[in-house]
């Protein structure tokens, strides 16, 4: 980790320095440098404005420009995706980009823009992500994945303006998408009213490119890229192409843009774990010797685990432009993506209290206690059960279709868009996880902690077996399998009027209307587990013993641990031989897969009316105050169909005979939901301005949790119970009250300082209450479905310091820094009833921290850029969070410890057609560790690969 003192004073200069005034000179160059940028990507040409009449903010912005000299890229979002100046090229340029499109937008955003065609500044969106300041993700599976704004997930995705989603979800996978599509990333902590509903927290919005964003004739950009992941010691190809086209002809600019790209991700992580502790309770349980305190505290099992696979991903998007003349643009775009991929993860469970089988649990002796005199440091087991190792075979495969029709008009007095889009995802998946048992029953001994381990962690020691010969091996022993599918569809149709006035106290007044309809098919099944099978391995040809490969890099403990299991195939290959010899038995095995449970699927849809009607005004008290204040009405409507499963008895010839009897239900919801925002710019000097917002947001939950199935038990007639979803769930609201101080300076400077609170109502949550349900109209049923119960508050501030030191003279103006941190100051509350009361208004909160949020998140990044060649080397830090909280049980509190993260890269233009680049990334080989209240308790001891790839990219 770098030195803290080292990384306080390089801040503490570059925060003296940039107090400087930036010279004459500095600024013509960076002006030289912006327009021979435009001027290569751009054919000469500046973005495509259209005439109208300038509002009071942008003539302000504009002065500013004039009076200082720059050359500034004109980036802002005015109907759905970022226009202008959208393509870049280097590092300078790119901070330039998504400091301007910041300083243009109505909201507090956060902005990042591609320092090239087809290059992000890091090789998937949530990884770029993760340099903003409020931006929290988890990484898994060899990448950057699920992304948190300010502590809070949920976050809706778009793409140009409209929402996108994975299959069942209101949002989608962020890595599932190329980062090369993208152009640039939007993270909106407000909204304003014209922007779509449906997120607590935020709105990530992503800009894919359009054939007239280039210049004028032909563009074609190609990409190729080798990623090397230690772990699993292979090369990851990716692929990637662009070829656009426009020209003006007789009716006007015409445009066509073909952008796709392949991409191959193997991966190979690994894990050492404890279960929790607990007090055996088990009497069958043997301890050595017998005087033994029963009371001790101790894992019920430890083991291995190795998330392990590949997944092989295809994008391509097609967009077609006319614009007949300044006035009008009409855009028809589609995409396609293609994902398939295996996760065959191995995992190798040991018990200690129990028995996999119907055999004896195994002898417990040797046991050293921990200082406290209960918490068990080590011991040895001798086991009774030949147990032994399992592995996955996951198969997954989904696609996303979607397409769009828009057409555009501006002139003087007016602003008119609108357009139709439609997506579909489409995910179907199957299960199938076995496991394999040793020849003999194994003794090891077992160290919870090792303390010579760096990470600590568990360390198991097998004494009386060889884990790597394949003659220790003797059966598959057992199985299970699902498989499953979700099918969404989504029609969305939205119109949008910006009028311009004469007045001087409101620029524009800007008005809309959004239709949007989403239909579901959902199908599960499962079967298993099927046990005690005894097949032996010798008896299958296609099975194939191979090594559960090593990784544990750096640890002592692991060294040794590595075991033998079928690949990743083998399950498959010999599953029709194992079924022939089973279905016998079980005859339900003569279908390769097992059937869909009515009652786990539903189908239906949902949808949403939506207008808006907002203002955006200009006014002065002792400072120039512009923003926009309006208000989004939007009526959601709910009519999912789904399984009511009925048990009970009935008479038949006079004896109770237990029936089960499945039937639909299909209830509707509706909800109306008004959502105001005021924002606020006040201009202290041209380049010191305060944004204030107060926006009110709604969030829907997940469809699994409306979904409408319910399982009614009436076998006890004078207490029926049942559970299942709530149809009439309502939404998560947020109250949001924020603020942002922000100051530009110098061509490429931005120092800005947040603070927000965000209140929370109805967080979902699991409760029993009684409901009198038709087939029990006298006795009323204890029903137990999600409701929105609990409450939060997020409060925090953020920093941010971005430039290039331009002012510096020599080599030093080459440098620049971005520095950014981050403190969330979270807690959540859930009612506790009273014994005499069911309403919420009578209820006990008990308040406790929001979980899995990291407290301090910084971000440390460097920059070189000098002829051609561009140098970032990006530092993340998240600390410690809490993944679960048990005021009863000391070892149910679990923590995750600080998270860290070193990536660098090196890009070289050899021309101006001409990439070469070198990237690394998680360079110091940093995992996870997580502990069960105290590091004397490890939980998962979680190891990553280092990442290096070499790429090249061409354009021309």
């Amino acid at each position: 980790m770098p030195s803290i003192r080292g990384l306080a004073s390089g801040v503490a200069v570059a925060a003296i320095i940039i107090a400087f005034p930036v010279d004459d000179a500095a600024a013509q160059q960076e002006k030289d440098a912006t327009e021979k940028a435009q001027k290569v990507l751009t054919g000469g040409k500046s973005s495509q404005s259209r005439p109208r009449k300038r509002t009071k903010r942008e003539e302000r912005l504009a002065k500013d420009a004039a009076k200082s000299r720059e050359s500034q890229p004109q980036l802002s979002n005015d109907n759905g995706r970022l226009e202008g100046d959208i393509i870049v090229m280097g590092l300078r340029e790119n901070v330039k980009s998504a400091r301007n499109a910041k300083r243009r937008a109505s909201q507090i955003v956060d902005v990042v823009v591609a320092q090239d065609i087809g290059k992000l500044p890091d090789k998937n969106i949530p990884e770029a992500l993760a340099r903003i300041p409020g931006i929290q993700i988890e990484r898994n599976r060899g990448e950057g994945g699920d992304v948190k704004i300010r502590g809070l997930g949920g976050v809706m995705t778009t793409v140009n303006g409209s929402p996108t989603f994975s299959a069942g979800d209101r949002t989608t996978y962020l890595n599932d998408i190329s980062s090369d599509m993208v152009a640039g990333i939007e993270v909106y902590k407000t909204r304003t009213p014209d922007q779509v509903e449906g997120s607590q927290t935020g709105v990530i919005n992503l800009t894919l490119r359009r054939p007239t964003d280039f210049k004028e004739g032909a563009t074609y950009a190609f990409s190729v890229r080798g990623d090397y992941a230690d772990q699993i010691k292979k090369v990851n190809p990716y692929f990637s192409a662009l070829v656009a086209y426009n020209a003006d002809t007789a009716i006007g600019r015409l445009g066509f843009s073909v952008n796709g790209s392949i991409n191959d991700v193997r991966y190979n992580e690994s894990v050492r774990w404890n279960s929790r502790p607990h007090i055996p309770g088990d009497s069958r349980l043997t301890f050595l010797p017998s005087t033994t305190p029963r009371n001790i505290y101790m894992p019920w099992a430890i083991g291995f685990s190795g998330p392990n696979g590949w997944s092989k991903r295809a994008d391509v998007n097609v967009s077609t432009q006319w614009r007949p003349d300044d006035r009008w643009a009409i855009t028809l775009e589609g995409g396609y993506r293609k994902q398939r991929m295996l996760w065959a993860d191995n995992q190798f469970d040991i018990p200690l209290t129990y028995s996999t089988t119907s055999a004896p649990l195994p002898v417990l002796s040797n046991i050293v206690l921990g200082s406290d005199g209960r918490l068990v440091k080590s011991l040895s087991a001798t086991s009774l059960d030949p147990m032994g190792p399992g592995r996955q075979s996951f198969q997954h495969e989904s696609t996303n279709y979607n397409g769009r029709f828009q057409v555009d008009f501006k002139n003087e007095r007016f602003e008119f868009n609108s357009w139709i889009n439609w997506a579909r995802a489409e995910n179907d998946s199957n299960h199938l996880f076995h496991w394999i048992r040793f020849n003999q029953q194994p003794d090891y001994d077992v160290i919870f902690n090792d303390t010579t381990d760096p990470l600590g962690g568990s360390n198991v020691t097998f004494k009386n077996i060889n884990l790597l010969d394949p003659k220790n091996y003797l059966y598959i022993d057992g199985f299970d399998q699902s498989k499953q599918f979700t099918y969404s569809s989504e029609i969305e149709a939205k119109w949008d009027l910006k009028l311009y006035t004469d007045s001087s106290l409101i620029d524009y007044f800007k008005t809309g209307f959004r239709y949007a309809n989403r239909t579901y098919s959902r199908g599960y099944g499962f079967r298993g587990a099927y046990a005690n099978l005894r097949i032996p391995i010798s008896s299958l040809p296609n099975y194939k013993l191979v090594s559960s490969s090593k990784g544990f890099q750096g640890s002592k403990s692991a060294s040794n641990a590595e075991w033998l299991i079928g690949d990743s195939d083998s399950i498959r290959n010999s599953f029709d031989d194992i079924r022939a010899r089973l279905v016998g038995i079980y005859p339900e095995l003569a279908n390769r897969y097992p059937d869909y449970n009515p009652l786990d699927g539903f189908g239906g849809s949902d949808g949403s009316y939506a207008a808006y009607v907002m203002a955006h005004y200009n006014i002065k008290l002792l400072f120039p105050i512009d923003g926009v204040v309006g208000a989004r009405f939007v009526n959601s409507l709910t009519n999912l169909t789904a399984i009511q499963r009925t048990s009970q008895f009935v008479n038949v010839n006079n004896q109770l005979v237990e029936q089960t009897v499945d039937s639909t239900i299909s209830p509707k919801a509706n909800f109306l939901d008004v959502m105001p925002s005021v924002n606020a710019i006040i201009h202290f000097t041209p380049k010191l301005q305060l944004r204030t917002a107060w926006t009110y947001e709604v969030g829907r939950p997940s469809v699994y949790q409306i979904n409408p199935r319910l399982t009614l038990d009436l076998r006890n007639r004078s207490g029926p119970t049942a559970g299942g979803g709530n149809p009439r769930l309502g939404p998560i609201t947020t109250n949001k009250y924020d603020a942002s101080l922000e100051w530009y300076f110098g061509p490429t400077g931005l120092a800005s300082i947040a603070i927000w609170q965000w209140n929370q109502d109805g967080l979902i949550g699991d409760r029993q209450l009684p409901e009198i349900l038709p087939e029990s109209p006298n006795v009323p049923v204890l029903v137990t479905r999600p409701y929105n119960l609990g409450r939060g508050r997020h409060r925090g501030i953020e920093g941010n310091l971005t430039t290039f030191f331009s002012f510096l003279p020599g080599i030093l103006k080459s440098f620049g820094v971005q520095v950014n941190g981050t403190m969330n100051l979270t807690r959540q509350a859930y009612p506790v009833f009273k014994p005499d009361s069911t309403l919420i208004s009578e209820a006990e909160f008990i308040y406790g921290p929001y979980l899995n949020v990291s407290k301090y998140m910084y971000n440390l990044v460097g920059f070189f850029e000098k002829d051609g060649l561009n140098v970032r080397v990006a530092y993340n830090w998240q600390s410690r969070r809490q993944w679960w909280v048990d005021a009863n049980d000391p070892y149910n509190n679990v923590f995750l410890d600080p998270v860290r993260r070193l990536d660098a890269s090196i890009n070289y233009d050899v021309n101006k057609n001409l990439t070469l680049a070198l990237e690394g990334s998680n360079l110091t080989a940093d995992g996870n560790r997580s502990y069960f209240g105290s590091y004397a308790a490890p939980q998962d001891v979680r190891y990553f690969s280092r990442n290096f790839s070499f790429s090249v990219r061409t354009r021309f």
